[in-house]
């Protein structure tokens, strides 16, 4: 399939999704061509960020809509009777 950014190849992933990633990377000319470097994150940095990750993915409703109705906001039935009863804040 072709993006702005090229080509890139689509895969059902275990879990069901879809995943895709630049069809250069599935090209061994292309991709012999990639140099290696050091890494960029310590093994540290990415196992507390799997950590984090894991948490937010197991917190509630995270991946239900919400069935529940929304409320909504009553109005303040309070009538303003002077000009010192505001919100807004005093002059300096």
């Amino acid at each position: 399939m072709e993006f702005p950014r090229g080509e890139y190849i689509f895969c059902e992933l275990p879990d069901g999704t879809i995943g895709g990633f630049p069809s250069w990377m599935a090209d061994a000319a292309q991709s012999s061509a990639v140099t290696l470097g050091p890494p960029l994150a310590s093994v540290t940095a990415l196992a507390a960020l799997r950590a984090l990750l894991d948490t937010l993915h197991s917190g509630p409703k995270r991946d239900k809509a919400s069935l529940e109705p929304v409320h909504k906001e009553r109005m303040n039935e309070t009538k303003r009777t002077t000009i010192d009863d505001t919100d807004e804040p005093a002059a300096l």
